[in-house]
């Protein structure tokens, strides 16, 4: 595969973070630097550059003469990140819900159609990248302030694959993502900012169990074969 692209490492750091995230790339292989740099038809010093914004996201590891790895994931991993993460979403669910203007919301609620049809036709790959177009979005409007941004989008890569993997183990996931997107929109719309904020913490107690209960069934079953 080629790539061309003006900023080309953040367009390299893309494609194998959407590998990583869909869990074709596996926590801990090796990123060989070599062999990547041929396949994608780059120069090193680029592939480098992407491995360092991967490891900024969390995606990657990389380690002093080892070289660059998929970070493991693991239950104090997950916890963290829904603790924390979940904290600045739930304060950005609450700013929005206080300082929406009027033509601030539209695009947003339209999205709900969307996630439905989505969610009839169990498309489960669409309904992912909504919920984070929806989340990338409300960002730029309602967050108004880049420290609280930058952490946001800092970790939206690791919580997109945490949430993949979420998706996969337990499809009533999307059901559940469904009622608590039509909450979060009523409780913004009617300026509930505590409800929303509520609304947006128990879609990551939720996500949070499941993921667990994923990674836990994938160590056991690694033991098993080891």
């Amino acid at each position: 595969m080629g790539i061309r692209a003006t900023s080309l490492s953040e367009q390299i750091a893309r494609h194998l973070a959407d590998q990583i995230i869909c869990w074709q790339l596996e926590p801990g292989i090796h990123l060989p630097e070599v062999e990547l740099a041929k396949q994608l038809d780059v120069s090193t010093n680029s592939l480098r550059e992407a491995f360092r914004l991967l490891e900024r996201q969390h995606l990657v590891e990389i380690q002093p003469r080892r070289g660059a790895h998929v970070c493991d994931v693991t239950e104090t991993q997950v916890r963290a990140l829904y603790d924390f993460l979940f904290l600045l979403l739930g304060e950005l669910a609450a700013r929005a819900a206080r300082n929406w203007q009027q033509d601030q919301l539209a695009e947003l609620a339209a999205m709900l159609p969307e996630f439905e049809r989505f969610h009839a036709s169990n498309n489960i790959a669409a309904a992912h990248e909504l919920a984070f177009a929806f989340v990338e979005m409300a960002v730029q409007r309602f967050s108004n302030n880049h420290y609280l941004a930058d952490d946001i989008q800092d970790l939206l890569p690791l919580l997109r694959r945490y949430s993949y993997l979420a998706l996969q183990e337990e499809t009533s996931e999307l059901t559940v993502s469904l009622t608590i997107f039509r909450n979060l929109l009523n409780n913004v719309v009617t300026r509930n900012a505590a409800a929303a904020a509520a609304d947006i913490r128990e879609y990551g107690d939720n996500q949070c169990q499941i993921v667990l209960r994923a990674v836990a069934k994938r160590a056991a079953m690694a033991t098993r074969t080891a």
